[in-house]
């Protein structure tokens, strides 16, 4: 017997887990069952798409800004941290201390601060999404190859000569690499942030099935954000491919 080709064994995989899904969701059918099968999940997309696409971009949106917000900040403090060391150490260390609060905790008082709009949300995404692009971005200017400072020197150029002609192609892939955990990050940072309290959002469907007991919008909310967390990681695994072709990466030879 012929095994069969290794692109096709995570759809095999995949499609027999789907299957197994439907048979478990349909033996436990009944009242007080926390397991619907795919199916029903399909059914309350089709009945919900509106609420869950509405739902779903103010999410995204929230998300989107918050992400941006915070991976600024995050290279902002990771080229400051590379340049001044002393500082940046000091920085990094504060950096590290704040991200070890839960972000739930966090967004309790951000939310009755900032009040139930989209700032709250906002601001948690990008609480959410700093640390990944500062760890990554921090480490791979850290430990780039000598030989760039090296030749930095050879050639009189100053720190933002190197940084922006020599150090930043360098660390472009690290960059996407880091982008691919952050953009997930701001995403559930952003429901968590709803969870608090908002007007709409994932976060508040999620909620409101929960209180109601509706099993399968719980689902389908969670199938929908799962798949868009998987979309942002693949977007970025593009745009990093896009990015930095040089990398070995870009070629599939990781």
């Amino acid at each position: 017997m012929r095994a069969l080709p290794r692109p096709l064994i995570p759809a095999v995989f995949f499609v027999l887990l789907l299957v197994a899904w439907q048979w478990a969701g349909q033996s436990l059918a009944g009242p007080g069952a926390v397991l619907v099968p795919p199916s029903t999940i399909v059914e309350t997309f089709g009945t919900r798409w509106y609420a869950l696409l509405l739902n779903a971009g103010i999410t995204l949106s929230e998300a989107g800004l918050g992400f941006v917000y915070g991976s600024a900040a995050a290279i902002v403090l990771a080229i400051v941290v590379d340049r001044f060391r002393v500082l940046g150490e000091g920085l990094y260390r504060l950096a590290l201390v704040i991200y070890a609060i839960p972000v739930i905790a966090i967004a309790a008082p951000l939310t009755a601060t900032l009040g139930l709009g989209a700032e709250s949300k906002i601001a948690v995404a990008a609480l959410s999404a700093y640390f990944p692009v500062l760890v990554n971005l921090t480490g791979a200017l850290r430990t780039l190859d000598p030989r760039i400072d090296e030749l930095s020197r050879v050639l009189a150029m100053g720190y933002t000569r190197t940084l922006v002609s020599m150090r930043a192609p360098a660390v472009v892939p690290a960059l996407f690499s880091s982008f691919k955990i952050a953009g997930p990050a701001a995403f559930i940072g952003a429901i968590i942030a709803e969870w608090m309290g908002a007007e709409a959002g994932l976060g508040v469907m999620l909620i409101q099935a929960m209180f109601t007991f509706s099993v399968p919008v719980l689902w389908t909310v969670l199938v929908v954000a799962t798949a868009l967390n998987g979309l942002i990681v693949l977007l970025f695994d593009v745009a990093g491919r896009l990015a930095a072709p040089w990398h070995v990466s870009s070629r599939g030879e990781a």
